[in-house]
């Protein structure tokens, strides 16, 4: 029998059947796990081996078991890399690191989150799952629901970027476009739940999206470990210094947060490292409410490029407050220039190519850089939670960043020469 607890009035509950919100407060749920078994029953990941990568390694910390699939992409999801970002240190001497989740099979951190609510339908026997979602989570869904042979209603509003369309449609989910913004496609879907019995995936609404999301953490703090300390472990896996997480209705960086604390309560980790949260200018409800120190998120009229982190009312805002919070770590916010300035940087400078949506914690981190607020010999994780590709229609390419010549040697010669590029 699952066992939850309201985050706001610590109601507990326990049963078997399908459970969003508290009953009492409306509130999200988290789903407590019982550290100590699995303290006493000696817990360590599967081993990585080559096919045997994927966040379903962290069974037991993981409340839905691995769906018995084979080998397709439900049960590949995860094992993304952890790069050292040198050319993003800064004089402070912090060392930077990426975690390329843009690289999981539909493009997206989401795929995390979408793979666990599908395998909990898989093991109950639903049939269609319903999700409301500015593009990757409907993408992830559409994906993973493919991939376990179940049909996914994807409801979202027009907005959507034609290339997150293209890949909802290519998965065979069914699209709907809603008149209106991501907070009425939500609305919708929860509605839809309620009245028509569809299983929901909604972040903020289903407790199992946030063990899907979590897992990253897992992963960041193994994989540190073995690049940063040779693999040797000691009593604890090495943990980064701080994580920057782009922040949209919340439900991601209150995964990564939980991630840590799962790994911090079972003694795989002695401490839990700051967690900074970016939203963009035009979406920030959370960060806006942080930093006034404002026990209430307010609702937004949200316009930005950042299509993935656009969230008018944060359906998980009070949980991404809190860790933040309880990690010491900070808010920011960038502008929809920075994001885009980010963006073409971030892809220069290291080769990941991210969407807007991710690469505003590059733009994040310039900040904390220009603030000094990181140390020498800080180790900084950017979280890259989607691909670049999604978005590409909206990326600025009339800014000089390209030349056009006839097909002549001698013309591309004096481009080169010009440029610099060959003497």
């Amino acid at each position: 029998m699952r066992k939850y607890v309201c985050f706001k009035c610590g109601r507990k509950i326990a049963s078997d059947d399908i459970q969003y919100l508290c009953p009492d407060d409306g509130s999200v749920l988290d789903i407590e796990l019982d550290y100590l078994g699995i303290v006493r029953k000696g817990w360590q990941p599967d081993a990585i081996l080559p096919g045997n990568m994927s966040m379903w390694r962290f069974d037991g910390l993981i409340p839905v078991g691995k769906p018995a699939t084979g080998h397709n992409i439900l049960n590949t999801v995860g094992g993304t890399p952890l790069s050292y970002a040198a050319e993003l240190n800064s004089e402070l001497g912090e060392q930077v690191w990426i975690k390329n989740d843009s690289l999981l099979p539909t493009g997206s951190l989401k795929d995390r989150a979408s793979a666990v609510v599908v395998a909990e339908a898989i093991e109950r026997g639903i049939g269609v799952v319903i999700t409301a979602s500015t593009g990757n989570a409907g993408v992830a869904l559409a994906g993973m629901a493919a991939a376990g042979g179940l049909k996914a209603v994807v409801v979202a509003p027009k907005s959507v970027p034609v290339a997150k369309i293209a890949q909802i449609v290519a998965y065979g989910a069914e699209l709907i476009l809603v008149n209106g913004s991501y907070s009425d496609a939500y609305d919708l879907t929860v509605q839809a739940s309620i009245e028509m019995g569809i299983y929901c995936r909604n972040t903020g609404y289903n407790p199992l999206t946030i063990e899907g999301k979590k897992t990253v953490s897992y992963e960041i703090c193994e994989q540190m470990t073995h690049v940063v300390q040779g693999g040797k472990r000691g009593a604890h896996w090495k943990v980064p210094d701080a994580v920057i997480v782009p922040v949209g209705d919340g439900n991601m960086i209150s995964g990564v947060y939980r991630g840590f604390v799962d790994l911090m309560s079972i003694g795989i980790v002695s401490r839990i490292p700051k967690i900074v949260g970016v939203q963009a200018d035009g979406s920030a409800a959370i960060a806006e409410a942080y930093k006034a120190n404002s026990s209430v998120i307010g609702e937004v009229k949200s316009s930005t490029i950042a299509d993935s982190i656009s969230a008018d009312r944060p359906s998980d805002g009070y949980r991404a407050m809190h860790a933040v919070k309880s990690s010491r770590g900070q808010y920011l916010t960038a502008s929809d220039d920075e994001i885009e300035l980010a963006a073409v940087e971030l892809a220069s400078k290291t080769g990941v190519f991210a969407e807007f949506s991710a690469a505003i914690v590059y733009a994040g981190l310039k900040k904390l850089q220009q603030m000094k607020w990181l140390n020498a010999s800080d180790n900084v994780v950017l979280l890259i939670t989607g691909h670049g590709l999604k978005t590409v229609d909206t990326v600025n390419v009339d800014s000089g960043r390209y030349i056009d010549i006839e097909p002549e040697i001698s013309a591309l010669a004096g481009v080169l020469h010009d440029k610099d590029i060959i003497r």
